[in-house]
């Protein structure tokens, strides 16, 4: 069973026994190309040859929307958090409310994928964060916002017990410089919304299932 490095404790209240183990709506601006550039090198090279020429973004089916700008800032979304008894762990609430956790303005719709590293075209075994997200890149999909964790987290208050899907994602730097991404999860004792090691070179299992955003494309007509 795959597991995830967790930062801290809980916000609010202590950890219970649960299960811990088992994703701006394009990164199209130069800006935040320019920010995954610098966290994972190469991450919008155009490989030499790809590496699984079969699959493209039509491949990856969208398995959910959520709409980013539904909560206006980290108050409105910790509110959100608590009416919905999610447990918060310690090191996901800091990030939340950190300058470079984002907020939407404007309402916009985004198409969410789930994929594993063997989904990507990997043999099994571990990956590391970087080479899971450029290859993602390079088939055509993009890392999730900072801000579509917790809109996930709210909205899939179905999901099954045991189930840890690990958000595809610029880490967020806590005050004391640690580098945090996040995990959605049920373990079993209540939905929780989690931080963990979002160091580009740390290593997870093929059988992780990481959230990933499918770019929308509009097809502009033809003018003579």
């Amino acid at each position: 069973m795959a597991t995830f490095p967790v930062f801290g404790r809980w916000r609010r209240g202590a950890l219970a026994p649960a299960l811990v183990g088992a994703a701006l709506v394009l990164l199209g601006s130069g800006q935040v190309r320019a920010e995954a550039e610098a966290v994972i090198p190469g991450a919008y090279t155009e490989p030499a040859g790809r590496p699984d020429a079969t699959k493209t973004v039509p491949d990856f089916p969208v398995w959910k929307r959520i709409t980013l700008g539904t909560h206006k800032g980290v108050n409105a979304v910790r509110e959100a958090l608590d009416a919905q008894n999610i447990r918060v762990g310690e090191s996901a609430d800091e990030i939340l409310g950190r300058p470079a956790f984002r907020f939407s303005k404007a309402r916009t719709p985004l198409d969410l994928v789930v994929v594993t590293a063997i989904d990507l075209g990997f043999a099994k075994g571990s990956q590391s964060l970087a080479d899971i997200y450029r290859r993602a890149t390079q088939l055509g999909l993009d890392l999730c916002p900072p801000e579509a964790a917790p809109l996930l987290r709210l909205e899939y208050l179905n999901q099954p017990i045991g189930e840890f899907l690990h958000i595809a994602m610029l880490p967020v730097a806590t005050y004391g410089g640690d580098l945090v991404d996040l995990t959605v999860g049920n373990g079993g004792a209540g939905l929780i919304l989690i931080g963990g090691d979002g160091s580009p070179d740390l290593k997870l299992h093929s059988s992780v299932k990481f959230v990933f955003a499918r770019p929308t494309r509009i097809a502009l007509p033809n003018i003579p």
